[in-house]
Formats: structure tokens, sequence, C-alpha cells
């Protein structure tokens, strides 16, 4: 995750375990409601943990985000631990934040957008490359060939490239990463 998830999280150090369970179980809702939130739960619960409303919205897009893409990446309880850690949160609030995921972990996969949607999700990726070495006609001219079976959640894909457009698609996927830690894009 990004430096400014990290911040949004920053006031779940100051927290209690009950109230970073309050806290994460209104993620779980957050996603259960389509990703809608009622602004009275949060002016609640920043009364209750006596945090301003602007950053306890923050902390639950945040945690949210967390949510769903572990959820995505089915983190079972050591992989959640792991995901959370670089945010070096206190062992009562982890231990809670955690416990309300592994206890919602289906909900929230259920709920996640990218899975309800009708496009197809990637599950794995296989490849091989394939190197012709001689013809009748010309020797010593090797030509690599990949072969790629993309598994999805509807059905594989298979398609094969040279070298010119293996280097486009690995362009491609960079510039989407790059993309994905643009400013903009962290804030949905």
């Amino acid at each position: 995750m990004s430096a400014l998830v990290a911040n949004d999280l920053t006031p779940l150090l100051g927290l209690n375990a009950a109230s970073a369970t309050q806290t994460s179980s209104l993620c779980v809702q957050y996603i259960q409601t389509a990703f809608t939130i009622d602004n009275s739960e949060i002016k609640k619960l920043a009364g209750e943990i006596n945090i301003p409303q602007k950053e306890v919205m923050a902390m639950v897009l945040a945690l949210s985000k967390i949510f769903a893409e572990s959820s995505k990446r089915q983190h079972n309880e050591h992989f959640f631990r792991k995901a959370i850690s670089p945010y070096a949160l206190p062992d009562p609030v982890a231990d809670a934040v955690t416990g309300v995921y592994l206890k919602n972990q289906k909900l929230i996969f259920e709920n996640t957008p990218s899975k309800n949607s009708s496009t197809r999700e990637y599950t794995d990726l296989s490849w091989r490359m394939d190197v012709e070495i001689a013809r009748r006609s010309v020797q010593n001219m090797a030509e690599p060939n990949w072969k790629f079976n993309v598994s999805t959640s509807k059905e594989p894909i298979e398609f094969q490239c040279d070298a010119a457009m293996l280097d486009k698609l690995k362009g491609e996927l960079e510039l989407a990463l790059r993309e994905e830690k643009d400013t903009h894009s962290q804030r949905f």
C-alpha cells in the first residue's frame, strides 16, 4: 500500500482493541453496502474515539482497501498480518483488526466490486518459450516465441507473441503499475 494509506491509518495507532474492532466492523459495513456509508455512523464513531470525522472517514477508506485487497488475494491470518505489518499497529489493535477481517473474509470477498463484475478476473498465468533453432533455408537464427495461458474466473485465454510484443506488453503492465501509484489513484 502507499504512504497515503499509512497516513490515513495513523489514528489506529492510538486506539484500544475495542475501538479498533468497532472501526474494522464499520469497514466491513462500508464494503457490504457497495462502498457507501451513512455519515451518522462516521460521526458516531468519531465522537466515541475522539478523532475528527474527516480522519475517521480516511481511516475507514484505507482499512477497507486493505480488507478488500487481502480478501481478493484470499489472505489467511498469516498473510493478512503481513499485509498490515508495515503500519506498525500495536498488537491488541492488529489482533482486533485481524479478527474482524478473518470473521468477515467471505462477506468482504463476495462484496468486492471486481468479484461481482461481468469481466474476467485473473487467477493464474503459465507460459513457455519456444525457440526455433534452424530451418532448411536459414541456420543459426534463433527466433524465440512465447506462449501464454492466462487462467481467468470464466475461461482460460491463450495467446502467443514474439520478443517485440512481449516488450510492449511489459511496458503496458509497468505503466499500469505506475498509474496505480499515482496520487489520484490512491484515493480510490
